[in-house]
């Protein structure tokens, strides 16, 4: 059994749904951090499949004021994007949940 030990820092760039336009737009492999100035609302992810361009946000958010802060994954680090983004979600305690995140692998994600 090999145990793997990935170390991110919950830093990224901010933008408005509004702003995802052009090369923002056909960003993968992203931790989605749905915010608001007061506190995180929801934390998703988009893996290799998809991009920030499609993304739909969940029906409970709509009606509300937010924005988005985009973590950049490494490529080599896709296939633990879920992981990662469940130990973002445990670190910031977001007011929604995402049930669709779990981790079945042997990893430990560090989030500073």
């Amino acid at each position: 059994m090999i145990l793997t030990l990935l170390k991110f820092e919950i830093k990224g760039e901010q933008f408005f749904p509004s702003q995802i336009k052009g090369k923002i737009a056909l960003q993968k492999n992203v931790v989605l951090i749905v915010k608001t100035q007061a506190r995180a609302l929801y934390v998703d992810y988009i893996g290799n499949d998809s991009n920030i361009g499609a993304y739909n946000p969940p029906v409970f958010l709509s009606g509300k004021i937010y924005f988005y802060e985009v973590v950049k994954i490494p490529e080599e680090y896709s296939s633990y994007i879920k992981c990662i983004a469940k130990e973002i979600e445990n670190k910031l305690n977001p007011l929604y949940k995402n049930k669709n995140l779990n981790c079945k692998d042997d990893i430990t994600v560090v989030v500073k």
